[in-house]
């Protein structure tokens, strides 16, 4: 059976001679292939809706192998009992959602061999379950499917992970903000590009403030003596208002640290696989487009309130924006 190159690569992460579960399986190609290729014995395939299990149903009487297969019907991991599987997979879902049914199930999956988990979104709220809750990310993977990279996840449960570090809860965030550190201190001379698109945007977010006073200023018709209203003091007023102090830099630089130690995790960078610097170079362009869509805002569409939000808020969020391309900048010189 020939798989796409996103379930290829999660089948050879099944381990030779185990029992499985493919929650949500679909099709269950994964489980199928596995059987066929006599890697594994035996296979549950589970789904929450009747039409997948059917289309799965219909796979497994084509290919022959209904005397290994146990098809159910259900919602995540509940239709598993404690012991029938060693390693399950959960593919093709959000990151919430796989967590949501590992929870819900979490005595059952303490004690599997694996946990081989694939994301389709939000990968760094399911690494964060997966450490807050005992369990240890043995693996990650990348893998390009059309023009898509997807992350893949193995997990095992480690009660130790619980407990060797309960004096100090954040041992891990701290280990990895000293090494994004680091890289500041070893590479920060190679960030002139990134300093001067820095620049750039606080200047054309500076532009559209004083652009919305000018307008204000013309709507209302005010007389002002022209040594009083002059553009240049409103301009070096605006800069000087606007300016960050030190501790909110550095709060918002740790802020980021901490939500990218979630998406691009140490292992990742270790590891130094080929599709890492394409995975680095596209949460890049995503800092890029976020920046550009909130500069791109026209001075005369905010009002006095839309103005407001925007100055308080809209700054701040570009400033964060702009500090995580930053990191990402310093990783992907690191790995070069």
């Amino acid at each position: 059976m020939k798989l796409t190159p996103r379930l290829k690569y999660i089948s050879e992460l099944v381990s030779d001679g185990k029992k499985i579960a493919d929650i949500g399986t679909d099709h269950g190609y994964i489980p199928i292939s596995l059987l066929l290729d006599k890697k594994i014995s035996f296979a549950i395939l589970s789904d929450i809706n009747r039409g997948p299990l059917n289309n799965a149903k219909k796979e497994v009487t084509k290919n022959n192998v209904q005397n290994y297969v146990d098809l159910r019907l259900g919602s995540g991991m509940e239709t598993l009992r404690d012991g029938e599987v060693d390693q399950v997979i959960i593919a093709g879902m959000g990151g919430i959602l796989i967590s949501e049914i590992i929870e819900k199930k979490i005595e059952l999956s303490k004690n599997l061999d694996k946990l081989i988990l694939q994301p389709m979104q939000a990968p760094e709220e399911l690494r964060r379950y997966l450490s807050k809750n005992g369990f240890k990310i043995i693996d990650e993977h990348f893998v390009r499917e059309d023009h898509r990279i997807y992350e893949i996840i193995e997990a095992v449960y480690d009660k130790a992970l619980l407990t060797e570090n309960q004096d100090d809860e954040d041992f891990e965030q701290k280990k990895y903000t000293q090494y994004i550190y680091s890289l500041f201190k070893n590479n920060g001379d190679k960030l002139i590009y990134t300093s001067s698109y820095y620049e750039n945007i606080r200047k054309k977010i500076n532009h559209i403030v004083k652009n919305h006073i000018l307008k204000m200023v013309n709507k209302n018709d005010k007389i002002v003596n022209d040594n009083v209203f002059d553009e240049n003091i409103i301009e070096r007023n605006i800069i000087e208002r606007n300016a960050i102090d030190e501790n909110t830099i550095k709060k918002n630089l740790e802020n980021e640290i901490s939500k990218l130690s979630f998406e691009v995790s140490k292992l990742m960078i270790a590891k130094r696989d080929k599709l890492f610097e394409e995975f680095l170079e596209k949460k890049i362009y995503e800092c890029e487009s976020i920046v550009s869509k909130m500069i791109g805002i026209n001075a005369k569409d905010l009002d006095d309130t839309t103005f407001e939000t925007y100055n308080e808020n809209v700054k701040n969020k570009v400033e964060q924006v702009v500090i995580r391309k930053i990191i990402l900048d310093l990783l992907k010189y690191d790995i070069k």
